[in-house]
């Protein structure tokens, strides 16, 4: 059973996209940090960090289709890893983005589509 209308799920959708894309940045950064050698453990931290948020944000998008309770859950998850990525990687410009992607996504994926139900 469906819990997210047509035009919820493509807003989940492009907000993914975006914690997706950020991940698949984060990743191309830490590789960059791997390959200079100047602070190996950050550089293993962060695609950690872009490994959690690709498969997260990835099978959020994949369960997306279907629109049913586990896409709600999984676009939950997504929102959380987003804000502890945030707080783990603070200290550069992500510690920002990340976490208001996150508190946007758990908005979307929290409120009710009728707010005429909350009666």
């Amino acid at each position: 059973m469906p819990v997210y209308s047509p035009d919820r799920v493509s807003r989940l959708r492009l907000v993914l996209a975006v914690v997706v894309a950020l991940a698949v940045l984060i990743a191309i950064l830490a590789a960059f940090i791997l390959v200079s050698g100047d602070n190996r453990a950050a550089g293993a931290f962060a695609m950690v960090v872009a490994g959690v948020l690709l498969g997260a944000g990835g099978s959020a998008l994949k369960l997306l289709a279907d629109a049913g309770r586990p896409a709600k859950i999984a676009a939950v998850v997504t929102g959380v890893l987003c804000l502890l990525s945030g707080l783990g990687l603070a200290g550069t410009w992500l510690a920002f983005l990340l976490p208001l992607i996150g508190l946007g996504l758990l908005f979307l994926a929290l409120i009710p589509d009728d707010p005429d139900g909350l009666q």
